[in-house]
């Protein structure tokens, strides 16, 4: 019983196939081919690569350890061109140093709690800054001061 019906079944589905692709072939030979000339000014450069949609992530910013003063003069506020490892954008983080911090930070890169991309800035001075990024794309700026 069932290899019958699984016969009729190969039989049903076997004639669809080879009506249909019969339909293809009647349809592609019965339109004349013809050449379009093809305009490249509205496609851009095809070979060079598209850029990226750069969306701006949301920053949360935290402090831990005792605040660096450094004789409490004001602090000077700094942009940091940090590379988003997941779309290689660069993203500004706006940070702000004790005065007494000069001069090139060190920097440091690797994995972090929960598999978190993270980029540690630290001066001489005992100043740190650590972005963490999340999967979602946000960032965490924890600063530190010894």
């Amino acid at each position: 019983m069932l290899s019958n019906r699984f016969l009729v079944f190969t039989l049903i589905f076997g004639t669809f196939l080879v009506l249909a692709h019969g339909q293809a072939a009647q349809a592609r030979q019965s339109r004349p081919l013809e050449a379009r000339p093809v305009s490249l000014s509205g496609m851009g450069d095809c070979c060079a690569p598209q850029p990226i949609c750069c969306p701006k992530p949301c920053i949360t910013y935290r402090h831990c350890g005792r605040k660096i003063c450094c004789g409490c003069e004001p602090s000077k506020p700094i942009v940091l061109k940090v590379k988003d490892p997941c779309t290689c954008c660069e993203v500004d983080v706006p940070v702000c140093l004790p005065a007494c911090c000069d001069g090139e930070p060190t920097v440091c890169t690797g994995t972090g709690f929960l598999g978190r991309n993270i980029i540690e800035y630290e001066w001489c001075c005992g100043y740190s800054v650590r972005v963490a990024f999340k999967k979602c794309g946000d960032l965490i700026v924890t600063t530190r001061g010894r």
